[in-house]
């Protein structure tokens, strides 16, 4: 087994879970969804979440090329930024309830803090890895665009404004998007 193998083994677990989470819940609240009142902007963090967690897999695939050797403190702090991924998909969307109408809006506003000082602390953490275990740049898209929404993230922590909930929930789609395509690791599967 190489470190790679090793290390990913735990970090798909979490990321799997991740996205169990999310799926199950988007699931559960369907089959009740006479009962629930939905909210397109928590719609599009259930998008901008799932396509996170996917991609966060994806660059798991950037340690095998480059990293042969691995410390705890290096482990330690990769499983750190993926858990903060799992935090903030299990505050996305409520648990579905047995009775009683689940407002999406309401629930949205209720968690802000939490998630998004979570969002705060993940791409912080991602910038961090992204330079210091991926070896980018400081001047990189990977490494400045987590940083740019991660201070969003902070602002949506601290403010109520509906408005700019809206804003910020289309602005972090869009940077999530545009981060996706600056990406140009390939996948080859040697025989």
């Amino acid at each position: 087994m190489s470190p790679f193998e090793f290390i990913t083994i735990f970090c798909s677990l979490i990321l799997g879970l991740a996205l169990t989470h999310i799926f199950r819940a988007v699931s559960d609240l369907y089959e009740i969804r006479d009962r629930v009142s939905t909210y397109w902007l928590n719609s599009l963090w259930v998008v901008t979440v799932s396509m996170w967690t996917i991609y966060s897999w994806w660059g798991l695939w950037s340690l095998s090329l480059d990293m042969d050797t691995w410390n705890y403190a290096q482990y330690w702090f990769l499983v750190v930024n993926l858990a903060s991924i799992y935090f903030f998909t299990t505050l996305v969307l409520p648990k579905a309830t047995d009775e009683g109408k689940i407002d999406l809006e309401e629930h949205y506003y209720s968690v802000r803090k939490a998630f998004f000082s979570i969002v705060a602390f993940s791409l912080f953490t991602s910038t961090v890895l992204n330079h210091y275990l991926f070896g980018l740049p400081l001047a990189t898209p990977q490494v400045i665009m987590p940083s740019i929404v991660g201070l969003a993230a902070i602002g949506a922590a601290l403010n109520e404004s509906k408005t700019y909930h809206k804003v910020i929930g289309v602005f972090m789609l869009l940077m999530f998007i545009a981060f996706q395509l600056t990406d140009v690791v390939v996948i080859t599967f040697v025989s």
